[in-house]
């Protein structure tokens, strides 16, 4: 069970952090706390750096390079 939702996790890795910052943004305004959306926006930033950094983004520069050899 356990290995089956780390899996789902790593697979949307990205709608899992977005969730989160969703969440944290809520609970910002529900419990009247400055620090838990600084953390959303920080949480925020980290899923769009590994957003750019996955490797679907990397195949269209890897066919390019093999056209041209």
């Amino acid at each position: 069970m356990m290995s089956e939702i780390w899996q789902f996790i790593k697979k949307y890795e990205f709608w899992v952090l977005m969730l989160l910052v969703l969440g944290m943004y809520v609970g910002e305004q529900q419990l009247a706390s400055r620090w838990l959306g600084e953390l959303a926006f920080v949480v925020f930033l980290i899923a769009i750096t590994r957003l750019a950094m996955h490797p679907m983004w990397k195949k269209e520069k890897k066919a390019e390079e093999e056209a041209t050899d």
